[in-house]
């Protein structure tokens, strides 16, 4: 609350000095939708039908009953996804509702009552599509409304239920990485997956890889300089010249976690769960993903067997630098055939050779070194 009567009256302020401060200024009360102090957005994720309390607030106690009319309006998705780089639809027709057109804001409070935005009905969503349905307010009962949380813009995420490999003593090796030339100096690259670990290592140097190339550019756990469940991008070879980072999160084990490492030609950033963590200037040039040294690309693996004691989902890799929003979105599911995928395996089952098919088409099949054992009953989200 005291941050929206900050911005109002910084608004204000502005407004007053722009105009020479010519007439003293008064402070009036707005009307926005609950929780969009920070974000217009709230997510809601779904295990079949579910819903979701929508309420407006004033910024301070109404006087009177104050009702205010709201609505779905789906011709503001278009700007959303314009201003935030995404590209989120809309749910299949007739899956979802909202249960009142308005709310009231009861006089001496200052919170309506609730209406509900329900999910009717996933039988008709498309696996890993995060939708989204604007909700927003069209007249506020005389009360002026902030244009910043005018609209709720409501993300819905089906939650997906599937096999993940289980890593340690087992890993994956890419070897058709190594003989395709166009791939010898990539200028921007996402390295991304889903990792869950059992426990980290305790022995020196403390490595659990994740996934990459060694001295090249690789995701892993621990090292003798950071904890043993810290997150680091090891290397980081552009142009002879080695750009690190270690992240700031410490990891626990037991639990499921999405880590990203990308390079968008002037830095290298890691990212955790699609939230930035930490990052290091670099310089502009190519990442060499032919690299053969000790392997190449592993999932799971880097030199002298340091292998990560857990499982792996969703493994992907990219020829383009990911936003954190597009890493958020794609956390459980991402379109096989999207622009700049390079490879995609899913790592929840195997082709007749035992091997994790690459989604894309392009052929480059993750090759285990080890019959391929499965845990059932991954969530994502979890």
């Amino acid at each position: 609350m005291r941050y929206i009567k900050q911005l109002i009256l910084f608004s204000i302020l502005v407004a007053g000095i722009s105009a020479g401060c010519k007439k003293a200024i008064k402070y009036h009360d707005v009307v926005y939708f609950t929780g969009t102090e920070q974000s217009a957005a709230a997510k809601l994720t779904v295990d079949g039908p579910g819903g979701l309390g929508v309420s407006i607030t004033s910024s301070n106690k109404a006087v009177k009953d104050t009702r205010v009319n709201i609505t779905i309006d789906s011709s503001l998705l278009a700007a959303y996804n314009k201003a935030n780089g995404t590209s989120y639809p809309l749910p299949p027709a007739g899956s979802y509702t909202l249960s009142a057109d308005n709310v009231v804001i009861k006089s001496g409070t200052n919170v309506s009552e609730s209406a509900l935005f329900s999910v009717t009905s996933t039988a008709a969503f498309q696996q890993g599509i995060v939708y989204c349905v604007p909700v927003t307010i069209t007249d506020a009962g005389g009360m002026d409304v902030l244009d910043a949380s005018r609209t709720l813009y409501i993300l819905i995420n089906e939650t997906i239920i599937t096999p993940a490999v289980t890593l340690s003593p087992n890993y994956f090796t890419v070897p058709g990485f190594q003989t395709d030339p166009t791939l010898a100096s990539v200028q921007k690259l996402t390295i991304e997956c889903r990792v869950f670990v059992n426990k980290f290592q305790t022995a020196n140097p403390f490595i659990s890889s994740i996934m990459g190339i060694e001295e090249n550019f690789l995701l892993r756990f621990g090292d003798v300089a950071i904890a043993n469940n810290q997150v680091e991008l090891a290397g980081g070879l552009i142009n002879g010249n080695k750009y690190p980072v270690a992240g700031n999160t410490l990891f626990s084990t037991g639990q499921w976690y999405h880590v990203a490492a990308v390079f968008n030609g002037s830095t290298v950033s890691i990212y955790v769960n699609g939230t930035l963590d930490n990052y290091t200037v670099a310089e502009a040039g190519g990442i060499n993903l032919t690299d053969t040294y000790s392997g190449g690309f592993h999932l799971g693996y880097s030199a002298d067997g340091r292998l990560t004691n857990g499982y792996m989902s969703e493994a992907r890799v990219w020829k383009t630098a990911l936003t954190s929003s597009q890493l958020i979105n794609n956390l459980c599911y991402v379109d096989p055939t999207s622009k700049d995928l390079l490879a995609y395996w899913r790592l929840n089952e195997v082709d007749a050779d035992g091997n994790a098919t690459d989604l894309t088409g392009h052929g480059y099949k993750a090759v285990a070194a080890k019959p391929v054992v499965f845990i059932q009953g991954v969530r994502c989200p979890n």
